[in-house]
């Protein structure tokens, strides 16, 4: 079983897009090594919107939100700050046995093709 973890874990961090998982109350659960270039400190176990931007509640167009309220992959366009090229977000529902939603999993990727719908 460890072997296993660990070759995931490996695997995980080789993908250069960052990939941060939640869980239903929006605490990050983990991250991958691309990911954390966009957090400062270690935001595993606190809530992103909190770690990230400072907020006290998640804003309606979060995409991780908008995931779990509708169950539905969602996907969404920002700049990022480090670069100014855009950032396409997607966020994919997990569910548990029983089919309800118990997290969100955000996968980023930074491009410069790929084109911006600021009117959603």
């Amino acid at each position: 079983m460890h072997k296993t973890r660990e070759k995931l874990n490996s695997i995980f961090n080789a993908i250069t897009d960052p990939i941060i998982v939640f869980d239903a109350e929006f605490n990050v659960i983990k991250i991958n090594k691309a990911a954390k270039e966009f957090f400062t400190g270690c935001p595993v176990g606190k809530k992103c919107f909190f770690t990230k931007h400072k907020f006290a509640l998640a804003c309606k167009n979060c995409p991780t939100w908008q995931t779990l309220k509708t169950g539905a992959t969602i996907t969404s366009e920002i700049l990022s700050p480090k670069t100014s090229t855009t950032l396409l977000l997607k966020t994919y529902p997990i569910y548990n046995r029983l089919k309800n939603i118990k997290g969100v999993v955000l996968i980023g990727r930074e491009s410069d093709d790929v084109p911006m719908k600021w009117n959603r």
